[in-house]
């Protein structure tokens, strides 16, 4: 019989990551969207105190790359500071966004933090009251293009009560990531590791219960793209080796998605009013939630909400209705209402165009494919991980009615 424990699982804060794809919404929200990943990790260190964790595990990226900013570097040593002070320790590996080449250490980090090698496996042990209760492995990403298996190289001792792996890296397939890390299922499965801690995945998901193999995705949403609550789990080991894993959101700002369906709203007046209840549903105190609608099918107001001026009118009388930096602000209206019927049934260069298009079939992976291999995807950098099939399906589909909307013709034309 062990003694019980309790540990935190986190990854991915790319602390001093900048919003993508925001404009200003007013000084207060700005400066909050700012350091948003830095109150997220500080909600990290506070729950670990509140629920006197014996240890936080951290899974690669704790910044966002090579160069970030001195003060991403302060806040993470202050935030560790805090966890010492409370004689909680912190295991680190590092990720590809911040790989062992790279990460250059202006600030001394407190003795509690202990960062894997590059070169090896290292080996940690977690005591309790005196006591060991499990051995921490862990070995961190060399640089930012790392291909190898790591998890392969981790071999725990056979006298370990209970044993605990920290990997950057991807678990088979995961589209629109790259395959940093790369391992498999089966592969996980035959070492004897009974809690597999991953980063890199930005969406939290347990791949497996036996062993556990556990992503905890990122501990802030830095995009659209990454919507709904973000945080890390707390790990419950008990004194069998029985494990409960639990969900801790902690984002500062939660981005959400949500959609209206054009056939209940009758006028501009019901509209307004849908936008305010949508943003009742989701307010949450203390929290500025980012909130993008999609508007669906066919009604009376179709023509109307087609017209992008319209929606960003509609968008700017709902964001003027909230006040100071807690609150949910509609960012994107997404509009939807040709339907396929009257696409088929439009006339001349119009059908001719919808007509092509279908005949093209294009969509899944051979979209995708199209786009990578357009010269343009190398200017993406690193960013082109962010790129995922909802997304690339999703400007396809925008790009689809707007040339619908062009060959139409307006009053404006040149």
């Amino acid at each position: 019989m062990g003694i019980p424990f309790r540990f935190i699982q986190c990854g991915d804060l790319h602390l001093g990551a900048p919003f993508r794809y925001l404009k200003s919404f007013g000084r207060s929200l700005d400066e909050a969207m700012m350091r948003a990943t830095y109150g997220s990790f500080q909600n990290i260190v506070n729950l670990a105190i509140r629920q006197r964790v014996a240890a936080v595990l951290i899974t690669g990226d704790v910044y966002d790359g090579a160069d970030h900013p001195l003060e991403a570097e302060m806040h993470f040593v202050r935030a560790c500071e805090s966890l010492a002070k409370e004689h909680i320790p912190v295991y680190v590996v590092q990720g590809n966004h911040d790989p062992a080449d790279s990460w250059k250490r202006h600030m001394p980090l407190p003795d509690n933090v202990h960062i894997c090698a590059a070169d090896q496996v290292d080996r940690f042990s977690l005591m309790v009251r005196g006591q060991e209760v499990a051995g921490i492995y862990g070995r961190s990403i060399s640089s930012d293009t790392q291909y190898e298996d790591l998890a392969s190289d981790i071999h725990p001792l056979r006298s370990d009560s209970f044993s605990i792996a920290l990997v950057h890296g991807t678990v088979g397939s995961h589209e629109g990531h790259d395959k940093t890390g790369p391992c498999s299922m089966d592969a996980l499965r035959r070492i004897p590791i009974q809690y597999w801690a991953f980063g890199h995945i930005h969406k939290r998901q347990i791949l497996s219960e036996q062993p556990h193999i556990v992503y905890a995705g990122n501990t802030q949403g830095l995009h659209r793209g990454e919507s709904g609550p973000k945080g890390c789990y707390v790990v419950d080991v008990s004194s069998r080796g029985t494990v409960e894993v639990h969900f801790h959101e902690t984002n500062a700002i939660r981005f959400a998605e949500d959609t209206i369906d054009l056939g209940q709203v009758q006028s501009v007046v019901e509209m307004l009013e849908m936008l305010r209840h949508k943003k009742e549903m989701l307010r949450k105190p203390g929290m500025s939630i980012l909130l993008t609608l999609r508007l669906t099918g066919e009604g009376a107001l179709s023509e109307v909400a087609s017209d992008n001026t319209v929606r960003a009118a509609w968008i700017e009388e709902a964001q003027a209705e909230e006040s100071g930096k807690h609150g949910v602000y509609i960012i994107g209206i997404e509009c939807d209402t040709f339907s396929s019927e009257k696409q088929g049934a439009a006339p001349g260069m119009v059908s001719d165009y919808v007509k092509a298009l279908d005949a093209m079939d294009i969509g899944g992976d051979s979209l995708l494919k199209i786009v990578t291999e357009r010269p343009e995807w190398k200017r993406l950098g690193m960013y082109s991980q962010l790129v995922t099939d909802d997304m690339v399906e999703s400007a396809y589909e925008k790009a689809r009615r707007e040339g619908i909307r062009l060959l139409q013709g307006n009053e404006y034309e040149d």
